[in-house]
């Protein structure tokens, strides 16, 4: 599977800027599946977060429409977009396990197909 090391360096500095500015630590971390156990948003929060400004700092610079085009997801040109005829059967399955694990179904798919290809699985044609 994809992986990419990265180093981090604490800063405590910033770590006390945002405490002081936000009222959270750098140090509060939640993994994937704490945000998926949070409640839905309120149509109220929805609201809020769709009408909100934003308050670019010095950590946070304002970026130009051109600038941000530089960003992209980290699997940028790792991933490319096909059209697949699947069995009914195995569409069904990944999405029975798609929501029994609240992975997307096409994640599933590709990760399967991604640890075949590493591991050289050869289809079995009956």
């Amino acid at each position: 599977m994809y992986n990419e090391s990265m180093t981090f360096e604490w800063d405590e500095a910033k770590n006390e800027r945002n405490k002081t500015k936000h009222g959270v630590s750098t140090t509060t971390v939640m993994t994937l599946d704490d945000i998926r156990k949070l409640p839905p948003l309120t149509e109220e929060e929805k609201r809020i977060i769709r009408d909100a400004e934003p308050t670019p700092d010095e950590e946070c610079p304002a970026m130009t429409a051109e600038e941000l085009k530089g960003f992209r997801p980290w699997y940028a040109g790792h991933k490319k977009s096909v059209t697949l005829n699947l069995d009914e059967r195995v569409l069904s399955y990944f999405k029975d396990l798609a929501a029994e694990t609240g992975t997307a179904y096409q994640v599933l798919i590709n990760l399967y197909l991604l640890q075949c290809a590493e591991e050289k699985k050869r289809p079995v044609f009956a």
